[in-house]
């Protein structure tokens, strides 16, 4: 599908849409784009082609094709991020739609690090068979009082008053916890 070649340019031809010189142009703002918003890049590329296809068979595609379908993409975009709400992914008629996680930010994944190795550390440093009773229930929280009591041969009666006990100590360490200073005050052993 492509056009006449005058001095290495597409020619515009009513009804000829210039793919090679156009796809390579939006296609890559439209996944990132796509991504960004939580829209389904299928359906946006989709779009943007469809609009092509109608400006090409009225013969009115502008002189400057790859500048009006970068826009095009982008006011494309804007309008299905008002269409569906945020995090949802339209799918086939009739089926479910799905929702597609939210892209969280560097400071926001170091933040969850950050406090994934407190909880760690902290449990560690949890008292007798609290470690073991709250690695078994957060591994498997679908198991009953029974079953965690059989798993770690302890009276079924003292699973729930155990994990309030640990739960509470654990709780303790994360609140006593804090994060390290970037500070270091004069005269202190740090600095």
């Amino acid at each position: 599908m492509s056009g006449r070649h005058l001095r290495g340019r597409t020619a515009v031809i009513p009804g000829v849409i210039p793919v090679a010189e156009l796809r390579p142009a939006f296609a890559p703002l439209a996944a990132a784009l796509a991504y960004r918003h939580r829209l389904d890049p299928q359906d946006l590329e989709q779009d943007v082609w469809l609009r092509v296809l109608e400006r090409a068979a009225e013969g009115t595609l502008p002189r400057d094709r790859v500048s009006w379908v970068r826009a095009l993409t982008i006011q494309l975009t804007a309008q299905h991020g008002t269409r569906q709400p945020a995090g949802q992914l339209a799918g086939q008629p009739g089926e479910p739609r799905r929702q597609h996680p939210p892209v969280p930010s560097a400071e926001e994944q170091l933040l969850t690090a950050y406090r994934h190795r407190a909880v760690r550390r902290a449990l560690a440093r949890l008292p007798g068979r609290c470690p073991e009773l709250l690695a078994v229930l957060s591994e498997s929280p679908e198991l009953t009082y029974r079953q965690v009591a059989e798993r770690l041969r302890l009276p079924r009666g003292s699973i729930g008053p155990t994990r309030s006990r640990c739960l509470g100590c654990l709780r303790a360490l994360l609140y006593s916890h804090r994060p390290p200073s970037d500070t270091h005050h004069v005269g202190s052993p740090e600095g």
